[in-house]
């Protein structure tokens, strides 16, 4: 063991929790950890000071609520061969019914919420009749009515056949408990600041401050004699790459989700940080693309989309902005790395090659109508083909990968160049579509790709320029493809599913609103010598990253303290 290292961690974790302010929960803040305590070290996964929000359905909820303080009934874990298969947590098992509208599900029983008051039934039922009534807390769509049958079965009636999204229910519905929130008056403002839940971690004991927070175990939790960690701490990193680095390798970070330059080279000195490399959001140049919708600019026509996707080197790209830690995917964006089972081979580019075809780029543009203006860039009616990324800019990564993309479409007769902006500016431009062209990582989730298409395709999850749209910023919508969509989630039949995730995958490869570039790595760092039990490459058991929810609270419960 590096005893040094583990002194200076332990050091700085419970100087860090010594100089909180120790009245944000926890009541007076009592409990404050002890010398010998082990404190993990997390990144708080935001570029800027966090705000005091346990709230677990809030999309401003602070890193570790959803997975370390609330936790779902089950647990699916999306990089398994099968993700359907979901793992008991406080649910013990689950029937779906036959056409896919009813749910059974047992509780564990003679469990307790992290004040010790009883775990039951009323709670669960509670929680997802809380979500269907309250549009504001419903991310996740929910339909239906729950009932407590007793005090360990509850049944969740569907409105419509949900094959998909009834797993995705049971996985991605946090428990809330009754006693607690039905004193609320307004959920959805509620920040929750003395958390009560049945993760692995509690607030008691812990405390808050705009740069970092600490959740401490949870004694009351199900699964005896875990966690063995007495608390992870999240800290805010600012600075960009390079403060990133110096944060892992100076020892002040046990976990992070990282890509360094010259990553082997800079962790080669470093033996007890090990790596897991897993294969994370699907990297494209995202684009507003409905002009139906009210999106403008060259970039509307799809013909320009398709140029763009073939004149890209995405070797070249990976290579030299992405320190070829990146993967490739498919042109209709399938993720088929953990879902290969609807993946049709007969939609063009599955993969995609890794070099550009520059003569297929022009040979589109010029069926279109384009014709290359004195300076060499393609011009159709007087507009000339000139695109803005909007980029934000501690993104280097990102704003590296346009630079290299530049110099390849110039070559095609394309113009693009980066347009940086603050994180507040680049998120109000997608989710208002007041942009031209963006790169985004598109992540994957759910028990089947029904969910990524979901997202990022179905009409009802965009909205026209100039109101909020998430998360299909492109504005994409077409029929065919809502359609198979209802159908697939509405069938248990794999060959009716088949044919519909076919036509799926052939009509957003025509389209392509989202240009695909390069699967984008999740690369993540760990020191071992204060705590064994990390996910390794051979034994994802969850999803390593420390955005990763409720993923982040499996792997913390789970890590072993080094005696």
């Amino acid at each position: 063991m590096n005893t040094k290292r583990w002194r200076k961690a332990a050091a700085l974790a419970v100087a860090g929790l010594m100089t909180l302010s120790m009245g944000a929960c926890g009541g007076d803040g009592g409990g404050s950890p002890q010398s010998d305590q082990v404190i993990i070290n997390s990144v708080m996964n935001s570029s800027s000071q966090a705000s005091l929000n346990y709230n677990p359905f809030s999309p401003t909820a602070l890193s570790g609520v959803v997975g370390a303080l609330y936790e779902p009934l089950f647990f699916m874990n999306n990089l398994k061969d099968d993700p359907t298969q979901l793992e008991p947590l406080m649910g013990e098992s689950y029937t779906i019914s036959d056409d896919a509208k009813t749910i059974d599900v047992k509780i564990r029983e003679g469990k307790k919420w992290s004040d010790g008051e009883p775990y039951t039934a009323e709670d669960v039922a509670y929680t997802f009749n809380l979500v269907d009534s309250n549009a504001s807390l419903n991310t996740s769509g929910f339909a239906g009515t729950a009932e407590a049958l007793s005090d360990t079965e509850v049944r969740i009636t569907l409105d419509k056949s949900e094959s998909v999204n009834a797993l995705s229910y049971l996985s991605g519905t946090m428990i809330v408990p009754k006693h607690i929130w039905e004193n609320i008056d307004d959920p959805v403002t509620y920040t929750n600041e003395d958390a009560v839940g049945s993760g692995p971690f509690t607030v008691e004991g812990g405390n808050f401050s705009p740069t970092a927070y600490t959740f401490m175990k949870n004694p009351y939790y199900w699964e005896d004699g875990k966690p063995e960690v007495d608390g992870v701490r999240y800290v805010l990193i600012t600075g960009g790459t390079q403060a990133s680095q110096n944060a892992l390798t100076g020892g002040d970070v046990d976990w992070m989700s990282a890509i360094f330059p010259n990553m082997d080279q800079v962790l080669s000195g470093y033996p007890d940080i090990a790596t897991v490399d897993v294969p994370s959001s699907q990297m494209a140049f995202m684009t507003c693309s409905n002009a139906d919708l009210g999106c403008t600019g060259p970039i509307t026509d799809p013909a320009v989309r398709k140029a763009i996707y073939y004149a890209l080197d995405r070797d070249q790209i990976n290579k030299l902005a992405l320190n070829d830690q990146y993967s490739e995917l498919a042109g209709s964006l399938y993720p088929y790395g953990q879902f290969t089972k609807y993946m049709s081979k007969d939609v063009p580019d599955s993969p995609i090659p890794g070099e550009a075809r520059v003569d297929e780029a022009t040979k589109i543009l010029e069926d279109a109508g384009y014709t290359k203006g004195d300076d060499g860039i393609y011009q159709k009616d007087g507009v000339k083909l000139s695109i803005a990324v909007a980029v934000q800019s501690d993104y280097s990564d990102w704003i590296n990968t346009i630079n290299v993309a530049a110099q390849q479409l110039k070559e095609a007769g394309i113009e693009i160049h980066a347009d940086q902006m603050s994180s507040n500016e680049w998120t109000q431009a997608m989710q208002q579509g007041e942009f031209e062209m963006s790169v985004y990582g598109l992540w994957v989730a759910g028990a089947e790709p029904w969910m990524f298409y979901n997202q990022f395709y179905a009409t009802n999850s965009t909205a026209p320029v100039g109101e909020s749209a998430w998360p299909n910023y492109a504005r994409y919508s077409n029929q065919t493809v809502d359609d198979a969509l209802n159908v697939i989630n509405g069938t248990t039949d794999v060959n009716v599913k088949t044919e519909e995730y076919e036509k799926i995958q052939n009509q957003v490869f025509q389209d392509m609103p989202y240009i695909p570039i390069l699967r984008q790595s999740g690369l993540t760092e760990m020191w071992t010598d204060k705590v064994t039990g990390w996910p390794t490459n051979d034994n994802v058991y969850a999803n390593p990253q420390t955005w990763a929810n409720p993923d982040l609270g499996i792997v913390l419960k789970n890590l072993k303290v080094k005696q």
